[in-house]
């Protein structure tokens, strides 16, 4: 049985030894002049505008990518705290700021360094939601026999990526588990959710003009089926046609769409405008649920379209 929620509620490995460009946008200052070399100890880079005159406690810019000098004028690495925007910056092994890149902990910098958080968040909640039905009894039944499937798709037109898990990765038959992600609350709302082991059938469409995702829901008996639409940058999916079908008295079957009463001829004519408005079955992208595609998945680049979506 299928229950639908209601509203009630890079860093780049190398180091070059030449003339620092100066770039007006960086704060780091720039270092038209200079060498790097080895402290005293050898153990730690410096830089040095002249002999004897190092960069110390600074940002500098050489070569295009920005290094951070501490107190002692050693060249940090790893993560450093900028003392002027509070901000936390991953050096790499090079000393070179990164930027548009996971960080060895697992964190994504953007474009200008800095963690997207929102997006850190997002990956956890996702790999959280996901993960938990590994575990589930019922999950490892069905998968001995059909591996369950799941895909991240846009389900209310936000351009969030949202969850979509389905029964099996190449029928998808039925659909397990639709979630929506809520930025402002920066946590996973379920929308609609069925069991592994359930008889109904249900399917995901997309309208292809609108954009509009459809579930559609069967009970599995042919008489019986729903067509609920999601909300436009919500999180739950509004019905808007039930057609059902009974025996009358003397055995003859009755027709009903939202229940009036339908003949037979206009009962199915409004099920295929039904059929048509909720579009095409969503296929694409569909990956088997298990660990692996989980990673593969969540822990991926946000593309030029997905940023702004998560910039602080």
């Amino acid at each position: 049985m299928l229950k639908i929620m209601k509203k009630n509620k890079s860093c780049v490995v190398a180091f070059l030894i030449t003339v620092c460009l100066v770039y007006p946008w960086s704060k780091a200052c720039g270092a038209e002049k200079g060498t790097w070399d080895l402290s005293e100890n050898g153990k730690h880079w410096m830089f040095f505008y002249s002999p004897g005159n190092p960069a110390e406690d600074e940002w500098i810019e050489y070569e295009g990518k920005e290094y951070y000098l501490d107190s002692k004028g050693y060249m940090k690495t790893g993560w450093v705290t900028d003392k002027e925007d509070g901000n936390k910056y991953y050096l790499g092994e090079d000393g070179a700021k990164c930027f548009n890149t996971f960080t060895p902990d697992g964190h994504y910098v953007g474009p200008d360094g800095i963690i997207l958080k929102s997006f850190d968040t997002y990956r956890k909640a996702v790999k959280k939601e996901l993960s938990a039905l590994l575990k589930d009894k019922q999950y490892k039944a069905a998968a001995s026999q059909s591996l369950p499937g799941f895909l991240l798709i846009d389900l209310n037109g936000d351009d969030y990526l949202d969850i979509a898990v389905v029964h099996g990765a190449d029928s998808q038959e039925r659909v397990l588990l639709a979630a929506v992600w809520k930025p402002g609350e920066e946590e996973i709302v379920r929308s609609a959710e069925s069991d592994f082991t359930g008889t109904g059938e249900s399917r995901l469409l997309r309208n292809p003009k609108t954009g509009a995702v459809w579930l559609v829901a069967d009970a599995g008996n042919g008489w019986d089926r729903d067509y609920s639409v999601m909300d436009e940058n919500g999180s739950y999916f509004e019905n808007v046609w039930h057609f059902s079908a009974e025996l009358d008295d003397w055995g003859e079957p009755e027709y009903y769409v939202n229940g009036q009463k339908y003949a037979q001829e206009d009962w199915f004519l409004a099920m295929a405008m039904a059929e048509e408005e909720a579009g095409d079955c969503i296929k694409e992208g569909c990956l088997p649920l298990d660990e692996e595609h989980i990673k593969q998945a969540v822990d991926r680049e946000p593309g030029p379209e997905e940023l702004p979506l998560w910039q602080p």
